[in-house]
């Protein structure tokens, strides 16, 4: 009788462990980094603490930006799929199944390379619904509008009438485009980005895949040498180099680092 109930007991712990597990690689949501100040509201309290790199996110904790100040979320353990929010911003975690966040005001942009098969990024906002897969791109609103900028791949769109409900006809922004919805209208007109907008995100592609490689290894960086040094001599026909050129390249590779086993 003892030995069966300790098998029923062992069943049960490694179901609870393998739950804990299955939630920890899918569903956790942490800080990755933090630049100024950040403040979080946990979820059923009315005083902020300080933001702490790693520290854990609920659904229902809310993020405020300081001025100077931003935070880039990640939901996944390998921050594959990540959000930076910028100055002077407010958004809410949500994770109910529909919506990841709420943007209330400020800016985020998002950085999303590993999205589930059938599943889509949601954020709410306070003029649309945006809708994603693996892509990069931004959303600003001050409450009355919502301005969303495409840098990668494609978005779409769904405009929230009086009452609340989303409504069903989608708008798309491709790459290099972007739509401003005031609020309770239809998303706006498409518009071309500036010149320098999307070289600019694939900077920050690259910054977040860096920042990646030095937290899993601190020789990280002898890596990074060796593949401007691939590239070099890739190019070495040509005299000029040309940044743009080197970032692009970094773009498409996105480092193809893999870190070396430790031994212990």
């Amino acid at each position: 009788m003892r030995i069966k109930r300790a098998l029923i007991l062992l069943a049960v712990i490694v179901t609870l462990f393998n739950s804990l597990f299955a939630w920890g690689e899918s569903d956790v949501v942490s800080v990755f980094s933090i630049n100024g100040d950040v403040k979080v509201v946990p979820k059923g309290r009315n005083v902020g603490v300080k933001c702490e790199k790693e520290m854990i996110l609920h659904a229902g904790d809310w993020i405020k930006t300081g001025a100077n100040s931003s935070v880039t979320i990640a939901f996944d353990r390998d921050a594959n799929n990540v959000i930076t929010i910028e100055e002077k911003s407010l958004i809410v975690i949500r994770m109910d199944g529909y919506f990841k966040v709420q943007l209330l005001r400020g800016e985020i942009y998002a950085i999303l390379e590993n999205v589930s098969k059938g599943e889509t990024f949601r954020v709410l906002t306070p003029s649309v619904v945006t809708e994603s897969l693996n892509s990069g791109w931004g959303a600003a609103s001050d409450g009355s509008y919502t301005n969303v900028v495409v840098f990668d791949n494609r978005v779409f769109v769904c405009g929230i009438n009086p009452e609340g409900e989303i409504e069903k006809k989608k708008y798309w922004i491709e790459e290099g485009y972007k739509r401003k919805t005031l609020i309770f209208e239809d998303p706006g007109d498409i518009e071309s980005l500036p010149e320098n907008a999307v070289p600019w995100f694939k900077e920050q592609v690259m910054a977040h895949h860096l920042a990646k490689v030095e937290q899993k290894e601190e020789c990280a960086s002898a890596d990074i040498l060796n593949l401007e040094t691939e590239h070099a001599e890739e190019d070495a026909s040509t005299s000029k180099k040309d940044h743009t050129d080197f970032l692009e390249y970094l773009y498409k590779q996105r480092l193809r680092y893999k870190p070396k086993t430790i031994s212990r």
